[in-house]
């Protein structure tokens, strides 16, 4: 009843025939399917049958189980199991039942044992499918009162231990709780004791000490509110295990500080007052809300505090942003500023505005303030020059060297009336130029003379021509900087400049150049770059992509840019009409780049100016608009770096422009650089009555190698 016989099986074939002899015969066929074990095909009618018919919830043995009564334990109440499935090695000796270890009678259908043992059980396979082992274990009331023991269940024999196992327990588990697939799960290994003793009092004891060692949050994957909407836990600070075990004071100290401060500056406590009214509103919908009653108090309390200790800290806000005036004007503040400091401050908060808002409005107004704006400088009586005094020479040598105002060391040399001593202002020229901050006159001098200022956000090239410009631009930009701060704080000779074998890579401008072994993010000095045609400004990419077009190189533009900005020459402005060259090499009807400049300034009005300029930038034709080496245009032919400069002097490539510049016109390139060098550091065009000291200048720049400390140095003592 109830069981789909299989077609074609012996079952099936009684089934269907009606002759009482064919029946018998079938019958005895039948019953040697069932008792000589299953088939070894278990494909066939036959094998679907007995498994049918032998396993336990099958038709034969389903009385078994009456009622959800389960399984038949030995030295039990038997619930109706075949004897054959308990006998021989299957389940437990009936004798092992209702006796104590000690000899002592207990409950005839329990197994008492002590512990640590291990129990095992044997069952057929058939007899576990679609069931579940159950067990009840209890320590014995007598002689287990204050003892503790840990049970589990499983398909292996375990070790036996005398301690707990912690955590969890493998066990073996398939599509039937008890099978042999070897597949694990884990299942929690409980602990047993009884109730009001004191092996329950020291086990809790000891778990609680076990547990202080790992916050929640490595317990819980979920600490916060699932409703971060009504909460009243804005902050979650659960960090006192940190503190107890990997802190020391002081550690522990800045934490607390720390938390401190985010709590300041957020004014949780503030919040928390609106955020409980919120919650207490909506307890009061559908519950009592007076579990939350006593959290009142204590939030109003806190409230209290803050307020409290901003009103207090207020005097400190007007005392930090007075002192970061002093800072900001670079001298310290005189009794005039300060007054009228306070004053538009408490004029301010008379006219009903907060705190907060005045400190803002008090920090602006030292912001917008001429003292900060400009470098001013006050003239001493008489008609003869002086010397700018300490602080004004902190101020210079600061945004001379760093772009910025005097760091604290300065401030207090300038303070001390000793800046001027030419050993302290050695020592700070020697400590400035070694200092990380040097690299801001890396952008602030070297790019903007070179006219790359702001790199890194030039946009006007073809992204159809040069798609991975976008991606390349800020490592071009980057190498640039970094090459001149290692210069600045190396002490290099300023010819580098021009002839330098080294520069500063990462992986993708590394591969942008041609230049192998470079790999990763990182930054790093590439010495022998020269044999892949890079080494100082004239092979860096940010001079030669700016000083192109769009979507193809412009000798004009590269070569106007050594002549003038290199070399210090100057051009006449282009006469008015001159007709513009097309913006691709596609475009040029054939001609190449330089045969399009050829013609184009063969006319008699042009050719003065461009026989100046166009040599230098052929030289440079081997590089692409974005910098990138080649040897052929975009329309495949070769390219023509051979040229003759102005002066008659024959050259070809970056190479030979490189030599003739260090050669022929070094004395033109040096004192270009100190004169733009000069200018910078004081702020302004430079004069006719500065050419005494650019002389000297290149004079000492000569005897001491070109070394770039030598030109700085020569600057601040003048």
């Amino acid at each position: 009843e109830g069981t789909n016989v299989p077609v074609a099986s012996t079952l099936a074939k009684w089934y269907s025939t009606d002759d009482p002899g064919e029946k018998r015969s079938v019958a005895e066929r039948l019953q040697a399917v069932l008792t000589s074990g299953p088939p070894s095909d278990p494909a066939i009618p036959d094998a679907v049958l007995y498994q049918q018919l032998a396993s336990f919830g099958g038709a034969l043995l389903s009385g078994a189980s009456d009622a959800g009564k389960g399984i038949a334990v030995p030295g039990g109440v038997q619930k109706a199991a075949p004897q054959e499935a308990m006998a021989g090695e299957w389940a437990l000796d009936p004798e092992l039942f209702g006796k104590h270890p000690d000899g002592s009678p207990v409950d005839p259908a329990s197994l008492c044992v002590r512990a640590p043992s291990v129990i095992e059980v044997r069952l057929p396979a058939d007899l576990g499918v679609g069931w579940e082992f159950v067990t009840t274990g209890r320590l014995d009331p007598r002689s287990g009162r204050e003892g503790s023991v840990q049970l589990s269940v499983g398909l292996e024999k375990p070790d036996v231990q005398s301690g707990p196992v912690a955590g969890t327990v493998s066990e073996t588990r398939a599509n039937g709780p008890w099978t042999s697939d070897n597949r694990r799960v884990s299942l929690s290994a409980p602990i047993l004791v009884n109730a009001g003793s004191e092996a329950r009092a020291r086990l809790e004891s000891d778990l609680d000490r076990f547990r202080s060692w790992f916050p929640a949050a490595l317990c819980y994957d979920r600490i916060v509110p699932v409703d971060e909407v009504v909460t009243l836990t804005l902050y979650h600070r659960e960090d006192e295990p940190l503190k107890r075990l990997m802190l020391d004071d002081a550690q522990g100290a800045e934490l607390d500080r720390l938390w401190g401060e985010l709590r300041y500056v957020s004014r949780d406590a503030l919040t928390l007052v609106d955020a409980f009214e919120q919650l207490w509103q909506y307890a009061t919908q559908d519950a009592d809300p007076k579990v939350f009653e006593p959290l009142r108090q204590p939030i109003l309390d806190g409230a209290k505090a803050l307020r409290e200790k901003l009103v207090a800290s207020e005097p400190r806000h007007i005392d930090a942003v007075l002192e970061f005036a002093g800072r900001a004007y670079r001298h310290p503040l005189g009794s005039a500023d300060r007054a009228g400091l306070l004053e538009f401050y408490h004029g301010l908060r008379a006219q009903e505005l907060n705190h907060e808002q005045a400190i803002r409005l008090l920090i602006a107004r030292v912001l917008v303030s001429p003292v900060f704006l400009y470098h001013g400088e006050k003239s001493r009586p008489g008609p003869e020059a002086t010397p700018v005094d300490d602080w004004e020479l902190a101020s210079r040598l600061s945004y001379f060297l760093w772009s910025s105002c005097p760091d604290e060391t300065l401030r207090e040399a300038a303070a001390s009336g000793r800046l001027r001593d030419p050993d302290v202002l050695q020592a700070e020229i020697t400590r400035m130029l070694g200092s990380s901050r040097i690299r801001r006159l890396a952008p602030e001098f070297a790019c903007a003379w070179l006219h790359v200022y702001e790199f890194d956000q030039l946009d006007e090239k073809s992204e159809r021509h040069f798609p991975g410009f976008a991606g390349l631009r800020g490592d071009m930009y980057e190498e640039t900087i970094r090459f001149f701060t290692g210069l600045f704080q190396d002490n290099g000779s300023v010819l580098e400049i021009l002839n330098a074998n080294h520069t500063y890579l990462n992986e993708r401008l590394a591969l942008h150049y041609g230049i192998p072994g470079v790999q990763g993010e990182t930054w790093r000095r590439v010495d022998g770059v020269g044999a892949f045609s890079r080494g100082g400004v004239l092979g860096m990419a940010t001079t030669l992509a700016k000083h192109s077009g769009a979507s193809r190189t412009s000798p004009i533009l590269r070569g106007n840019w050594v002549y003038e900005v290199l070399l210090g020459e100057r051009l006449p402005r282009p006469p008015a009409g001159v007709p513009k060259l097309p913006d691709d090499e596609a475009s040029a009807d054939g001609l190449t780049i330089r045969q399009l400049v050829e013609k184009h300034t063969s006319d008699p009005s042009c050719v003065r100016c461009h026989q100046r300029v166009d040599p230098y930038g052929f030289a440079l034709e081997a590089f692409d608009a974005i910098g990138g080496f080649r040897l052929k245009d975009t329309l495949g032919r070769p390219i023509e770096t051979e040229t003759r400069s102005a002066d008659g002097y024959k050259f070809s490539g970056v190479e030979g422009l490189r030599n003739y510049l260090l050669e022929q016109r070094r004395e033109q390139f040096v004192g270009q650089f100190c004169r733009k060098l000069l200018g910078y550091s004081l702020g302004r065009q430079v004069q006719l009555s500065d050419q005494p000291l650019l002389k000297t200048m290149q004079e000492r720049l000569r005897n001491d190698g070109f070394r770039f400390r030598t030109v700085v140095e020569m600057i601040v003592r003048s």
